[in-house]
């Protein structure tokens, strides 16, 4: 099935689809990246612990859909889409590559359009629009005027001015030579988050980085009732991606701000992730408190002044996981205070009413900063909130 003879020359792009039960709609997913792009792209699914014809039989596709497509087998028993993904680009020799869920579609022409941005502004990166439940997503949050006539409309992304970190998942275009120039793969053997080293290393690079928001759209499917990364896990495996991250030693080769920024969307996102995820105290595996407040601890050393960014509520939680002293403000040298006042242990108890107590905090805790000069610092709550209200 679509297998081009060595000697033809390549697609434009190459774009792989890992799927690992044949009763995802991957036929559906297939059919709706060659729909306006048939002639550009090269479709590889790669089938992963299953065997290849079955999955050729639940694509489903016409003979001249079947001549963009390839199946190609993979086996690693873990449940991860990073074995397979990094299979299919192993195989990729596209200029442009890309990479999808066998549950999610792409609105018509996408890929065409995507490849248009890249051709034209020289993109090592073209970010695709997500769309959910009818709703584009706006994230990343970009600087208004990325999408309308003007200076912003050829700029590319910044790491920090854009809040490029807050989007894990590399979906769009990427530049194949840019990916190996860098050494990035998708990290195997993590149950979640085998995205966020590939995606942090690459937003923080010289990369050049672009997005269309008007362009159409990749489009996060509903279908999947048993999505990998939904589950909750014991806090310690729902952290592995970060901790990785951090022990890696990449925040100590990013330049300050980059390193704020990552602080910052780890804190919030993944640390008090976390802790909303649990709301009771039997939410808590024996291990998940102390491992909740050790990586805190570690992002907060790592970027003392990320503290600026967050609203009163979210301090308050942050006061509970990683102990008061850790959240008080930084020192002249831009230090944390770390004292022995942490306010008490990290239980589960404590933990649970702290999610509790988050979750029912008034508009104004869940908006301001401690400090109101803080209400301007380009992460915080108040700046988001602002953006959500303008146009792109």
């Amino acid at each position: 099935m679509g297998d081009v003879p060595a000697s033809s020359p390549p697609p434009a792009v190459d774009l792989v689809v890992a799927v690992h039960d044949v009763r995802r709609p991957v036929g559906r997913a297939v059919r709706s990246v060659l729909d306006g792009s048939g002639d550009l792209v090269r479709v590889t699914v790669v089938a992963h612990d299953l065997g290849v014809r079955a999955v050729e039989a639940a694509l489903d596709l016409t003979p001249g859909e079947h001549r963009h497509v390839r199946v190609l087998g993979f086996s690693d028993h873990v449940r991860s889409p990073a074995g397979p993904f990094n299979h299919g680009l192993a195989h990729a020799r596209a200029e442009h590559v890309a990479v999808m869920g066998s549950d999610d579609t792409l609105e018509p022409g996408a890929v065409r359009a995507w490849l248009d941005v890249a051709r034209e502004r020289g993109s090592d990166v073209v970010l695709a629009p997500l769309r959910q439940g009818g709703e584009i997503l706006r994230n990343p949050l970009v600087r208004p005027g990325t999408g309308r006539p003007g200076p912003r409309a050829r700029t590319p992304l910044d790491v920090v001015a854009d809040r490029l970190l807050y989007r894990s998942a590399p979906l769009g275009l990427l530049r194949r030579a840019t990916l190996a120039r860098l050494g990035l793969t998708f990290t195997e053997g993590l149950a979640t988050g085998e995205d966020l080293e590939l995606s942090t290393r690459l937003w923080c690079s010289d990369a050049r980085i672009d997005m269309l928001p008007s362009a159409p759209a990749y489009v996060v499917g509903a279908d999947a009732a048993d999505r990998v990364t939904s589950a909750v896990r014991p806090v310690a495996d729902e952290l592995a991606a970060v901790t990785r991250l951090r022990t890696t030693g990449l925040p100590g080769e990013l330049r300050p701000s980059h390193r704020r920024a990552l602080a910052v969307k780890v804190l919030r996102v993944h640390v008090l992730g976390a802790l909303a995820r649990r709301p009771v105290p039997d939410a808590w595996d024996d291990e998940g408190p102390a491992v909740l407040r050790a990586e805190a601890r570690a992002w907060l050393e790592l970027a003392p002044t990320a503290l600026h960014a967050f609203a009163r509520a979210d301090l308050a939680a942050l006061g509970v996981v990683a102990g008061r002293a850790w959240v008080a403000r930084p020192g002249a040298d831009g230090r944390l205070p770390v004292g022995d006042d942490d306010g008490g242990p990290a239980t589960a108890g404590r933990l649970a009413a702290a999610s509790h107590a988050r979750a029912r905090a008034g508009r104004l805790a869940t908006l301001l900063p401690r400090d109101l000069p803080d209400v301007l610092d380009p992460e915080s709550v108040a700046t988001r909130y602002a953006r959500y209200r303008l146009p792109w």
